[in-house]
Formats: structure tokens, sequence, C-alpha cells
């Protein structure tokens, strides 16, 4: 039976919503271009902003956790 960690501690709120007004470009850039994030994406209009906490987790192949995560 896999460990489910259910008590997770979350990045604060400040940090979170200053990362929103930074904008996706300047955090990719920061982060020297790591992620998925292709050049060709484009806000469906310029002054949308959305930040949040996310958790990562290692499951084994094929799995879908995210039901486990989001009742």
């Amino acid at each position: 039976m896999p460990d489910v960690i259910t008590q997770i501690e979350r990045a604060d709120t400040a940090i979170i919503h200053g990362l929103a007004d930074a904008g996706v470009a300047i955090i990719h850039d920061a982060q020297g271009r790591m992620g998925p994030l292709a050049g060709r994406l484009r806000p469906i209009f310029a002054s949308a902003r959305i930040a949040a906490s996310a958790v990562t987790i290692s499951g084994p192949p094929g799995a879908n956790w995210i039901g486990a995560c989001c009742h």
C-alpha cells in the first residue's frame, strides 16, 4: 500500500500572489527556462493572471492519483 500524505505545507499566499503579478514569462525566465512552457503559448487576454500552490507526486507509471487529491 502506498503512502499518501494529506497534510502538505503550502507556499505562502503572499508569494503566490507575487508570482501571479510577475507573469508566466518572467517566472519561466527566472527558472532558467525549465519546464514544459512553449514559446508559442500566449494568454487568452493580456491581463490574465493566475498562480497556485501545486503538489508534485511520484507514482507508478499509468497511475491516476488526481481523484485522490481533489475531493
